[in-house]
């Protein structure tokens, strides 16, 4: 349980970082460049994201799941990892090949910007985090983040100056996640001893990960989907706003998914030596707290937006209020859904129910979007990624809820999101008694952070053991 709480240490320390530097840059940039070349990134990314989804396949899940329980057999573990990372090679040529195509016959716009982004697809050759997911190794990759994202933050703010510096913003992100991975590769040798491999091989581990990639594609529909959408249905300037608005809720989103990947690889390990009643009381208790901290998020982004749009993004943005407040009940959803599917689904090998629940959730997303987008523009694409969510998260408790007693967990997060309510109402009393300014925000966040600590803290330290034994040894 140490090196449990040792790396999900590592990753809050990683995505809070994560979380903290938008702050700094995304008013910067949105003073910078404006909605409507936020747009362009914003929609050049989505089209290359679907080239780095092929790319990739299913391997974080996969390679994370297959590494972890191979862990007691370093041979076995060291081919295992050349037999995927070739597999990962040929995706990854495919998919460069194919942008290049669309570069060539399709891309009519901001050409310059897209090849750019290809950046990405190479870096995807270079991509090996699962591995060290794998053998929870996450002080390493967690260091090397820290590291290129400083970095990262530090080259924008020197150097991007102007609208015209577009193309130089986006090599800055490009290049540094390709620089990420190359770090990476001077561990490899350390760790892995290198095997001649065969072709047949390779092809045992088609099936699975693209199984393990049919939800992951599936997921991008209401991911990224909604970004193109705008992009084809709307104005650069919704486009814009939702980027925005999007870049708010959805950051803080990593912290909470950062506890699946720090726990995949261990409850894999537990199922893999069929200790199952251990990982699902480590799934049970994680889930609680996600939604301790997904709560204390979403309400309090929320509960702020009025005060932080303005001061945030500057004069223009006043579109992204709304959205945000209706964009981050997205929080506690998601918190949910990836704790089911990263903690219980993936490491039970269930991926037909993975499967299913994001089918589910894309079709809904495919559902609402055409019909909300052209008439409501980025809050309808908001709403259309609600009802995938919560239709996706809600078949995943349907069907597993046969297997595994959720209810009294279920209970247990309600109590935090009933404290991240009165938290929010609290903060909106506040607000409505000062006037608006960044000291005045700062006091809502801090009345905010108070109230929900004290509540919640005194919750798990008397009711909630399991939870306050992991987070206070206690």
């Amino acid at each position: 349980m140490t090196s449990v709480k040792k790396n999900i240490g590592y990753q809050t320390v990683y995505q809070i970082l994560a979380t903290v530097l938008p702050l700094i840059t995304a008013p910067y940039l949105s003073r910078v460049f404006g909605a409507e070349n936020l747009g362009i990134f914003s929609y050049t990314t989505s089209v290359i994201s679907y080239f780095t989804l092929f790319a990739m396949l299913g391997f974080i899940n996969y390679g994370t799941r297959t590494i972890a329980s191979k862990r007691s057999n370093i041979v076995d573990r060291d081919r295992t990892f050349w037999e995927i990372y070739s597999l990962q090679l040929i995706t990854s040529l495919i998919s460069i090949t194919v942008y290049v195509l669309y570069l060539a016959f399709i891309c009519r716009e901001n050409r310059d910007i897209a090849l750019i982004q290809s950046i990405a697809i190479l870096a995807c050759f270079l991509d090996v985090n699962w591995f060290f997911f794998g053998t929870e190794q996450f002080s390493l990759t967690v260091k090397r983040n820290i590291f290129v994202k400083l970095t990262s933050v530090t080259l924008i703010l020197l150097f991007v100056r102007k609208p015209s510096d577009l193309p130089l913003y986006t090599m800055i992100m490009t290049g540094s996640t390709a620089i990420s991975q190359i770090i990476l590769w001077y561990y490899i040798p350390k760790n892995i001893k290198f095997y001649r491999i065969h072709f047949k091989d390779i092809i045992y581990h088609i099936r699975p990960v693209i199984t393990l990639f049919v939800p992951i594609m599936a997921m991008s529909v209401y991911q990224i989907m909604d970004k193109t959408m705008l992009g084809v249905m709307s104005t650069r300037a919704e486009s814009g706003y939702y980027f925005n608005a999007d870049s708010i809720v959805n950051v803080p989103v990593n912290i909470l998914i950062g506890f699946g990947m720090v726990l995949m690889p261990k409850i894999s390990t537990l199922i893999f030596e069929e200790k199952h009643k251990e990982a699902d009381q480590l799934f049970l208790t994680s889930m609680r707290g996600v939604i301790l901290i997904g709560s204390a998020l979403s309400l309090g982004i929320a509960s702020v937006a009025k005060e932080f749009t303005p001061i945030f993004f500057g004069p223009g943005y006043e579109p992204c209020v709304t959205l945000i407040i209706c964009f981050s009940p997205i929080l506690i959803i998601k918190g949910y859904s990836d704790a089911i599917r990263s903690q219980y689904l993936i490491p039970n090998r269930l991926d037909h129910i993975y499967i299913y629940s994001v089918f589910i959730g894309a079709g809904v997303n495919l559902i609402f979007n055409p019909l909300l987008i052209p008439k409501m523009g980025a809050l309808g694409a908001v709403i259309g990624t609600l009802f995938a969510e919560i239709s996706s998260c809600t078949a995943q408790f349907i069907f597993v809820r046969k297997r595994i007693n959720f209810w009294p967990a279920l209970q247990k997060s309600f109590v935090y999101i009933f404290c991240g309510l009165i938290m929010a109402a609290i903060v909106r009393v506040v607000a409505g008694l000062i006037h608006p300014g960044i000291i005045s925000l700062l006091i809502e966040i801090l009345v905010g952070a108070f109230v929900y600590i004290i509540l919640a803290g005194l919750y798990t330290w008397f009711r909630d053991t399991e939870l306050r034994r992991i987070l206070f040894n206690r």
